[in-house]
């Protein structure tokens, strides 16, 4: 596993643990690097990324609210589907760096492995409305041919590094210590939110957009 891949799956398992806890997110991350004995790269990103989520947490949220459809409240969402919405939105509005279609696979992976398989198309919708509003050009939302043409470019570059990136995130992760993917798993496994979201698999995409699942 990718050291930036796990850096999401720590910080997502450590917005988890706050909001049930109660607990400070970068207390809770703090904890769960010395546990993983994660390696220099997985913690600066992790702690960079989990910076930017506490920072900008009340603005996401209000964003996040105009972003699904009039019929779904955030606070309908699972635990984990908003953890994974928070963080991926924070990725495609503070961290410019990351191609914004290498966060919509990233945060669609961490929604096929932990939650219920209506999530994946939920969180995919959500934030590919997203990445057209930080990101119209590339998204196309304009028209003239000119721009149409720059746009094709834009999105051709952006899907190449976005593969570039995958690509870095799949290097082997030579982390010491605990087997990072069991004890992941372990920290979600026995919960209630494998079975308790709240999504059906009718309204996954708030606004029937079609891009859904468009990966």
């Amino acid at each position: 596993m990718g050291k930036r891949r796990k850096g999401r799956e720590i910080v997502l398992q450590s917005l988890y643990a706050s909001l049930i806890g109660g607990g400070d997110v970068l207390a809770v991350l703090e904890d769960q690097l010395i546990r993983r004995e994660s390696a220099p790269e997985t913690t600066e990103f992790a702690r960079a990324l989990a910076r930017k989520i506490k920072a900008n947490r009340p603005d996401t949220e209000r964003w996040l609210k105009t972003l699904v459809s009039s019929r779904w409240d955030p606070s309908r969402l699972g635990t984990l589907e908003l953890c994974i919405l928070h963080l991926g939105l924070t990725e495609l509005k503070h961290s410019p760096e990351v191609p914004f279609r290498a966060v919509i696979n990233e945060a669609c992976e961490l929604a096929r492995r932990y939650c219920e398989d209506g999530a994946v198309g939920f969180v995919n919708g959500v934030l590919d409305r997203a990445a057209h509003q930080v990101y119209p050009d590339a998204a196309g939302t304009h028209a003239g041919a000119a721009d149409d043409a720059a746009a094709t470019a834009a999105l051709a570059d952006n899907a190449a590094a976005a593969s570039s990136f995958a690509d870095d995130d799949d290097d082997d992760d030579s982390d010491g210590g605990l087997d990072p993917d069991a004890d992941l798993d372990a920290d979600f496994g026995d919960t209630p939110l494998r079975g308790s979201a709240v999504i059906e698999e009718t309204e996954t995409d708030p606004a029937a957009d079609p891009g859904k699942d468009r990966r």
